[in-house]
């Protein structure tokens, strides 16, 4: 009996033990052990909130907010606009420039940060052309030779600047601001009113298929009351509130 229990019984198991081990090693090998294993990933730091509006406002001066005297500008007032409706908004994120061209956000909107900052915005406001506009082509004494082609190419950049933008940002509204004429009230006024007018069709034209670009016009804001800052050629604080308020409506 002693026999049996410390020679007999430990062999019957280790020889037990190895047949299991060698089955267990042939089916792995086989690669048909185990179960399938449910991997569960979760969303995307960069996504941007479905029950929050998350807005980023690129571009100009007008976009940076450049003659409201509490410095809120479009996207601090569209903030406090919508916090007062009781709709649920983070702080915007500003990254506009003083004095930025078409070129100069083609090239911002191809940085890294920038792009992880738009994948986490569900409202997108852009406001740009202006100074690519009113720059080195001087339209306030004299228009172009060809103004039609010298729109175009703008519009053609602030096409690509929407197209940067709906890449980094699938899902997000895109709001474009339109242009207003300064100068209405100038002698020079006249001049630039049909261009202005022009500029805002051409972007309405240009945007009219996707549902998700929304054209913010301005021109009428500025047209029959004195709503510009000091320096004559800036927003006041009545006309960035505004600007922020048409934005609202729309979303």
């Amino acid at each position: 009996m002693r026999r049996l229990l410390f020679w007999h019984l430990p062999l019957v198991l280790a020889l037990t033990a190895a047949i299991a081990f060698a089955g267990g090693f042939l089916s792995f090998l086989r690669g048909d052990t185990g179960v399938p294993v449910n991997i569960v990933t979760r969303p995307s730091e960069d996504s941007a909130p479905r029950e929050k509006i998350a807005p980023m406002i690129l571009g100009d001066s007008l976009a940076r907010g450049t003659g409201d005297e509490t410095g809120l500008g479009v996207g601090g007032r569209l903030v406090d606009e919508l916090h007062r409706r009781k709709i649920n908004t983070a702080n915007i994120v500003n990254v506009a420039v003083n004095g930025a061209r078409t070129q100069d956000l083609l090239q911002q909107l191809e940085g890294a940060n920038i792009r992880r900052l738009l994948s986490q915005s569900n409202v997108i406001i852009l406001s740009i052309g202006g100074n690519d506009l009113w720059g080195d082509n001087n339209w306030r004494t004299a228009a172009p030779r060809d103004p039609e082609a010298v729109m175009d190419q703008v519009l053609a950049k602030v096409e690509k600047s929407e197209q940067l933008v709906r890449s980094a940002s699938p899902h997000g509204r895109i709001f474009i601001i339109g242009l207003y004429n300064p100068f209405v009230t100038t002698p020079v006024g006249a001049v630039l009113t049909p261009f202005v007018n022009r500029w805002n069709a051409k972007l309405v034209e240009r945007f009219a298929s996707d549902p998700n670009v929304v054209i913010v016009q301005t021109s009428d804001i500025f047209a029959f009351r004195d709503r510009l800052s000091l320096d004559r050629f800036h927003p006041g604080d009545e006309g960035y509130a505004m600007i922020a308020r048409r934005i609202a409506d729309s979303l």
